[in-house]
This record gives structure tokens, sequence and C-alpha cells, in this order.
């Protein structure tokens, strides 16, 4: 075993896990130990710590020494223990319990015994080509592992292009979606600011419209008024005759004094009245605008004739 150990480690192994490959195969030599650290690359190159149970460590105190005749490594009858496992299948021999699973793995066979025939231990040449076949088992698994690693990264690789690529396409769709929604928005403000415009345009038509409509009615009103003027203006014109002449005589230092008259009544008559109203001094009397004194000429004059008619209002002066 100690051998097998030395070619296990001068094959670049570490002792720890060396030792841990013989623990897990019983010691059952260098294949088996190959073949288990090859099928558990995750095992640590840490030593195991060694604990000792505590009533190990009892039995060891309170052990006695051995005073029997037994020759160390002799067994009683009924103690023999498989040397080796054998497939009744195709009638090959295994070492222990993992070479014989391997083989089902590989072969399909479920039919095993245990077999009391030891497997030969191999000789130097058998080591030596054993040992190539290792190296050339793990040269293969490692160019596998590598093969396998560099297909990884270059799935890894397709999947992010396609994964950066599948985002560019994302965002140029959500870029064109964008631009879309814009366009559309900047259509629609054209369209409802060219409506505008139409109703702007159409109400300024309209208030031309209306305006111009304004524009005629007055010019016709304004000739119909101007025809109306004119055929008035075209008949005789008819004075009225009026019968009673309404005087209004302003007189210094009393109040007003009004009074109606006959259209025909003369001037003198409105003397007589004033002086009937307490009036006795000589005085005169004329008219406001245009300014007109009457003299005494004037006082045979009826009303209507010197433009008294129908109401005049006329101003008291003292002499």
């Amino acid at each position: 075993m100690a051998n097998d150990i030395d070619t296990l480690v001068g094959m670049g192994f570490s002792l720890a896990k060396v030792k841990k490959a013989m623990k897990a195969t019983n010691s059952a030599g260098l294949q088996p130990a190959m073949d288990w650290i090859l099928a558990h690359p995750e095992v640590s190159d840490e030593p195991e710590e060694e604990v000792i149970p505590p009533q190990a460590l009892g039995a060891a105190s309170n052990a006695t020494p051995s005073t029997s005749n037994e020759e160390e490594g002799e067994i009683k009858d009924g103690e023999q223990t498989a040397q080796s496992l054998i497939c009744n299948d195709c009638q090959k021999l295994f070492r222990d319990a993992t070479g014989a699973e391997r083989h089902a793995t590989f072969t399909g066979h479920q039919n095993f015994a245990e077999s009391t025939e030891a497997i030969k231990p191999l000789t130097d040449e058998e080591k030596k080509v054993k040992l190539a076949e290792l190296r050339a088992r793990m040269t293969a698994k490692r160019a596998a592992r590598e093969q396998q690693e560099i297909e990884d990264r270059k799935q890894s690789e397709k999947i992010r292009r396609k994964a950066g690529q599948e985002v560019t396409n994302a965002k140029e769709a959500m870029e064109a979606k964008e631009m879309k929604k814009a366009l559309d928005m900047k259509k629609r403000e054209k369209e409802q600011e060219k409506i505008a415009k139409a109703k702007i345009k159409a109400q300024i038509e309209q208030d031309k419209k209306e305006r111009a409509a304004k524009r005629e009615a007055a010019k016709q009103v304004h000739q119909a008024q101007a025809q109306a003027e004119a055929v008035a203006a075209a008949q005789p014109t008819v004075k009225k005759e009026y019968n009673e002449a309404r005087i209004q005589i302003r007189a210094p230092g009393s109040g007003p004094i009004t009074h109606t008259f006959d259209a025909n009544a003369t001037l003198s008559e409105i003397f007589a009245y004033l002086q009937s109203q307490g009036l006795v001094n000589p005085f005169t009397l004329s008219t406001t605008f245009p300014r007109k004194t009457f003299s005494s000429e004037d006082q045979q004059k009826s009303l209507k004739e010197l433009n008294l008619v129908p109401s005049a209002a006329l101003v008291l002066a003292y002499i």
C-alpha cells in the first residue's frame, strides 16, 4: 500500500487526497484509488482531523494487556471476509463495491456476489501501464473539460449577444414607438391648428359680411332718408296758422309775467295789460334775440305781424 501511495503522490496528487482515496476504497489498491480520485475531483486536499471517540479513550485506559496466545491478524472460523466481488454476468472480479458499481453503470450488469479469490497485485510493468492509462485518461478528461469550458463560454457569449441584441431591438422598437407617437401627436396638433385657423378665417369672413351688410343697410337708410328729405323739400311748405300768442315779459325788480293774447291783438294791448298789472312808468319792450326794440309805430301792429306768434319772450325797460 505504501508503494501505491508513493506512486499516486508521484503522479501529482496530494498526500491527503491519496489517503482519503485509500480510506474510501478500503486500501483495495492503486487502480481503485485512482478511479476514486478521478471520480471525486471536488474532494479538497486538506488532511482530515483524527478524532478519537471518548468511549475509545475510556476503553483504552481501562484496557488490560491481552494474555491470549492469538497471533496478530488471526481470525476465527466464520470470520472470513470476501477478498473481491465477482460479476456473475461476465465473471469479472472487482476489488471493492466502488469498482462493481462503476461496472454496473457502464454495462448494466446487476448480478454480483462475494468472492474469496484475491485479485493479484499489479506488477511494476502493469503499474506503469495503468499509470500511463491514468495519465491518458486525466489528459483526456482535462481536454474534455477545457473543451466543455470553451463550449460553455461560446454558449454564454451567444446567450449574452442574443440578450444584447434583444435589448437593442427592444430599445429600437421603443424608440420607434415613441417617435411614431411624437409624429402622430404633431400631426394631430397640425390638424387642430388647421381647423382653428379655418374657424378664425370663417369668423373673419362672417364679420366682414356682417359689417358689409350693416354698411349697406345704413347706406340704404341714409339714401331713404335723403330721398324722404328731398321729397319733403320738393313739397311746398304749408305755414301753420296760430290763433294765440304766449308772451313772457321780464321786468326789472319783479318776476317774469306770462300771458296769452290773441294772435291778431296789437302790441298796444300788451302795453295796456302791463299797465293794468301796475307797471305805469314809461317803458319800452324789446325781443331778446335777435335784439329789437319796438317803437311807438309798432304798437298798432298785430302780434302776428311782429312775428311774436306762437310765443315770444320780451324784455321791459324803463325809460
